[in-house]
C-alpha cells in the first residue's frame, strides 16, 4: 500500500494498482482455463473414410479427427437402386446408415455389396437333434446380381439378388435352397420338409 496526506493532514492509504487488478486478471484466467482446458487429457482419434465408386452420402471421403466418445452420424446409398451398400468398419460389416462412436481409430470403407468370393456357411436345423452343417461356398459370376456357386463338398447351384434378398438354389444337393439378406448374410434354408437357419462370414 502507498500512503498519501489529505488536505486535512490525515494520512490515508492509496490502493496499489496490482492489488486492484490481480484478482480480476486471475478470475479471467480461470474462466479461460475452464473453457479452453475442458478437453485437456481427452484423446483424439482418427476417422478415415473411403467412399467407393457408385456410392453417395455423408461424411464424404477424408481423414477426420474427433475427441473420444464423439458420435458422428453417417448415411450412404447406391447411385444404382439395384445395388446395396455396406459400410466396413475395421474389417466388420455395418449397416449403410448409423452412428460412429469414437473410442479408437476407425478405418471405414463404404462400397457396393459384392458377394462374389468365398464365404463360410453354418446351417442350423430346426430339429435340435440334428448337428450343424458347416462348409464354404464360393460365389462367381459376371454380374453383381446373379451367378453360380460351388461349395467345398462339390455341390453346385445358382444365386440371384433382388434388392437385399438373396436366393440360392442347389442343382445337385437334394432340394436344398437358401434365402436371406445380403446386408447381413443370414437367412433360412429348406429341403423338402426339413428347414433351419443359416449365417455366413466372408473368408
Amino acid at each position: 500500500m502507498f500512503y498519501w496526506i489529505s488536505k486535512k493532514g490525515v494520512k490515508q492509504m492509496k490502493p496499489n494498482i496490482l492489488q486492484t487488478y490481480v484478482p480480476i486478471i486471475l478470475g479471467i484466467a480461470i474462466i479461460l482455463c475452464i473453457s479452453g482446458c475442458k478437453d485437456f487429457g481427452v484423446p483424439d482419434y482418427e476417422l478415415n473414410i473411403q467412399v467407393g465408386t457408385g456410392v453417395e452420402g455423408t461424411p464424404p471421403s477424408g481423414i477426420y479427427s474427433y475427441k473420444e466418445l464423439t458420435t458422428i452420424n453417417y448415411s450412404y446409398s447406391s447411385l444404382d437402386s439395384d445395388h446395396q451398400v455396406e459400410v466396413v468398419v475395421n474389417g466388420s460389416r455395418w449397416a449403410s446408415a448409423g452412428t460412429f462412436t469414437m473410442y479408437t481409430k476407425l478405418e471405414v470403407v463404404v462400397q457396393i455389396i459384392d458377394i462374389r468370393g468365398t464365404w463360410n456357411f453354418v446351417l442350423k436345423s430346426s430339429d435340435t437333434d440334428e448337428e450343424d452343417m458347416e462348409f464354404s461356398i464360393t460365389f462367381s459370376g459376371d454380374d453383381l446380381l446373379a451367378g453360380n456357386f460351388t461349395d467345398d463338398r462339390g455341390y453346385i447351384g445358382t444365386w440371384t439378388i433382388n434388392g437385399e434378398d438373396l436366393t440360392m438354389t442347389y442343382s445337385n444337393w437334394e432340394n436344398y435352397s437358401l434365402t436371406g439378406l445380403i446386408t447381413t448374410m443370414k437367412g433360412d434354408w429348406a429341403n423338402d420338409d426339413e428347414s433351419g437357419t443359416w449365417s455366413a462370414i466372408r473368408i
